[in-house]
């Protein structure tokens, strides 16, 4: 920063503090600072919905990883004991279940994740990061709205303390200070009315453009939603069929409660458990 610019911004912080403590008189534009407010809320919201959408895709990518772990952990659990029953094919009946649900949730992880993460960025959050790119810009033509408008304030009240308190002894060396002062004080006015007037037409219409920006990620969000918890269910739906025919099979024969009695006898029968009931 040049010593013109760190003079500038120490004059400005005198100007703010004084603003505070009501030693200078501070211009309003009501009308600026609704639409200013309006403008405050949208970029807070779209930036939260930036970092919502950035989480969700990472909140899929934990599903898809917690339910290979589990199915790890299933294939583990059921490899480790030989003594199941056999089916046609001398196969362990739920061992061959449970790979095949590793393997499915597996196909989910690579496939499903992978398929919808490039159309999501594509679509929906790079959109929305893009959008949200222009508040640095906006937001400097703010700053430099705000410096102005202290400049124009700061020079303001010196004017009034010029003609509040005229001077008697040197009445040509007065004039012209309050002259030059006047110059400078229009000149201000200008400055600040310019970049006000420019925020207050501007800034009502990239508000009302949000809604049209949005709309097509907003759409494209729900109907990658649509594909991957449709593709989900139909790819479990195979698996899930399956287990549906061998549950209704062993109910149908009697063997389901028969294999649960069982296998709770097998229970109370070891020492360890200490005889339940």
């Amino acid at each position: 920063m040049s010593w013109v610019g760190i003079k500038k911004a120490i004059n400005r912080a005198g100007t703010q503090v004084m603003l505070k403590t009501g030693q200078i008189e501070q211009t309003v534009d009501k009308e600026y600072e609704y639409q200013e407010k309006r403008y405050k809320t949208m970029e807070s919201t779209s930036i939260k919905l930036q970092k919502n959408l950035r989480s969700y895709l990472e909140s899929l990518r934990i599903l898809t990883n917690s339910q290979i772990n589990i199915a790890e952990s299933l294939n583990s659990f059921y490899g480790t004991n030989t003594d199941f029953p056999k089916d046609a094919n001398g196969d362990e009946k739920y061992k061959f279940l449970v790979q095949e649900y590793y393997h499915t949730v597996k196909q989910l992880n690579d496939s499903a994740i992978d398929n919808l993460e490039n159309p999501y960025n594509q679509t929906v959050l790079n959109p929305v990061a893009r959008f949200n790119s222009y508040y640095t810009e906006i937001n400097e033509v703010i700053k430099k709205r705000n410096n102005k408008l202290l400049d124009y304030d700061a020079m303001k009240n010196k004017v009034k303390k010029l003609i509040e308190h005229p001077s008697s002894t040197d009445v040509a060396q007065y004039d012209k200070k309050l002259s030059s002062a006047n110059e400078e004080l229009k000149d201000l006015e200008t400055k600040y009315i310019e970049v006000n007037n420019q925020l207050i037409e501007e800034l009502p219409k990239l508000i009302n453009l949000r809604i049209s920006y949005f709309d097509p990620s907003f759409e494209s969000f729900v109907k990658i939603q649509l594909r991957f918890f449709n593709e989900n269910y139909h790819i479990l739906n195979k698996l899930q069929s399956k287990l549906d025919a061998q549950t209704k099979q062993d109910y149908m024969e009697g063997k389901l409660e028969d294999r649960i009695d069982n296998v709770l006898k097998k229970m109370r029968d070891l020492d360890i458990t200490g005889g339940l009931s």
